[in-house]
């Protein structure tokens, strides 16, 4: 192995082995996920077009605004004291941090299940003039309880180790019947029913299918000679912060197409959510790697491991970076052609998307700065972090959105998510003394403006077709080649180097020894 792999530290090498395994996990399964739902909500933005598909998704936000107050962030908490249990071997502890979690949880998605089918009408009509807003809301209610059930029970198994059952579950089963079911109900003329009937049932059968996957990977939880030993108060105070940052964060994303409703036709919405969507592309690296760091942030700070901490922060933020550079690159140089795919209309939220990408891409850029301050214990700076880029993005679409509509909007959202991200960037800086950069960060910087420049001189030369993503998925991969090219020309790193050194002994053998010659 090269000299640059040995100069890391043993403890961190293994480590960066763990985290580059468990976030290809996480990364394979969510962009699987990410390519099904946005699958899922390409068809019915096909199926319905700009104005029902707005309806559509003003629905699907009100779902995910209430999903992640039901779950009352509790799946931080699952993150944190059971990853702590489970290194102490406290099997009472995490069963009973698990029971506490699901009768929270369970308690209050119910509740909120009874408001949203009861105030459906009035949600519909009065707030968003939409009337046929009113049978997705009711249908959508149906799966709260059982949305936030899985939500607790796959957190739990991610910080017990077992991230796969998160991954099949929730990322891939869920989206993939979705995307068969919308296609089913669509063409049967189901319209707007049917894609709410799509979009719930899966999440009915995957709380299922968490729980039997729970019973399997921790066989305690169904045992009765193992007592569940819970302190719901603590886990409250570590998470009710940590929810209001949450839901805070939450509402970040999904207020804008909900304000925009407010403003501004249906239609207008259906372009936005297309834009929104599409820039969810560029963050999957960056929740993959906050999926697996984030068990390590809380462990290394309680044993106060700093300095392993600082290595593993700037090893993942330069992985984070070196992925989302393309992407964000290849949104901005071909992200016309893909809103074309939508169909007609969805085109013109060319600039909103690459407007919301520039803001994604400080958000990648940063790392897992979030995480560090959460994770770390600061639960109530992780509050008052959301409560400011809530404030903001909200006073921006107040004063951008009736002069420029789901532009204003596109560049409230962007301007917030870059705010907040620089802020919390300075705080990791001031309060845990370390920051995410390393010289060799600059690297994918400038392979990606040398390939932006030659791929913008190719696009000049030949424009891609229309309607069509096949030759969108070509450019993508020959632009993704020419920039992992140049990165290798510009030279790798000694962590990269052990991936790949691990990578090659798995799947071919460890080297062949050389004979001893004495």
């Amino acid at each position: 192995m090269s000299e640059e792999i040995e100069t890391l530290k043993p403890q961190t090498s293994s480590e960066v082995t763990a985290l580059a395994r468990g976030a290809g996990i996480i990364l394979l399964g969510t962009a699987a996920g990410s390519g099904l739902k946005y699958a899922f909500e390409f068809v019915v933005a096909r199926g319905l077009g700009p104005g029902l598909f707005g309806v559509f998704f003003l629905g699907l936000s009100v779902f995910r605004i209430l999903e992640r107050l039901c779950a009352l962030e509790l799946t931080s908490g699952m993150l944190r004291f059971v990853s702590l249990y489970k290194g102490e071997g406290d099997r009472e502890r995490i069963k009973g941090t698990v029971f506490s979690g699901l009768r929270v949880a369970l308690v209050t998605a119910a509740a909120a299940a009874a408001l949203m089918l009861g105030f459906s009408d009035v949600l519909s009509r009065a707030v968003f003039q939409a009337g046929a807003l009113s049978s997705v809301l009711r249908i959508m209610s149906l799966g709260l309880v059982f949305a936030v059930a899985t939500e607790v029970l796959v957190y739990s198994l991610q910080a017990l180790g077992r991230v796969e059952f998160r991954v099949s579950i929730r990322l891939v089963f869920e989206p993939a019947l979705g995307l068969l079911l919308a296609v089913v109900f669509l063409r049967s003329g189901w319209g707007l029913a049917g894609a709410a009937l799509a979009f719930v049932g899966p999440i009915i059968l995957g709380a299922f299918l968490s729980l039997r996957f729970a019973r399997t990977a921790f066989p305690a939880l169904t045992q009765k000679d193992v007592p569940a030993v819970s302190d719901t108060r603590q886990l409250l105070r570590f998470s009710v912060p940590l929810l209001l940052a949450g839901l805070l964060s939450v509402f970040l994303l999904q207020i804008n197409p909900l304000m925009l409703g407010y403003f501004r036709p249906a239609a207008e919405v259906g372009v936005f959510a297309a834009a929104l969507r599409t820039s969810f592309i560029l963050p999957l690296v960056l929740d993959a790697f906050n999926a697996i760091f984030a068990p390590m942030i809380a462990d290394l700070t309680n044993r106060r491991d700093i300095d392993k901490l600082e290595d593993l922060f700037k090893v993942v933020t330069k992985w984070i970076l070196t992925a989302s550079v393309p992407a964000f690159l290849l949104l901005a140089l071909y992200g016309g052609s893909i809103l074309a795919v939508w169909g007609a209309g969805y085109r013109q939220g060319l600039v909103c998307l690459v407007v919301i990408c520039a803001g994604q891409f400080v958000n990648c850029a940063t790392g897992p700065v979030g995480y560090m301050i959460s994770m770390s214990g600061r639960t109530r700076i992780s509050l008052a972090n959301a409560g400011g880029a809530l404030a903001l993005n909200i006073v921006l679409n107040l004063i951008l959105i009736p002069r420029h509509g789901m532009l204003g909007s596109a560049v409230a959202l962007s301007a917030s998510m870059a705010v907040v991200n620089l802020v919390r960037l300075a705080e990791v800086r001031w309060l845990l003394k370390m920051h995410p950069y390393r010289w060799d960060s600059l690297k994918p910087l400038a392979a990606g403006i040398l390939a932006f420049a030659g791929g913008a001189l190719v696009r000049s030369i030949l424009p891609l077709p229309e309607g069509s993503i096949w030759p969108i998925l070509a450019a993508g991969f020959v632009f993704t080649a020419a920039y992992a090219g140049l990165l290798i020309a510009l030279g790798i790193g000694g962590e990269d180097k052990l991936v790949f050194a691990r990578i090659k002994q798995k799947f071919f053998g460890p080297p062949a020894q050389s004979p001893d010659r004495s």
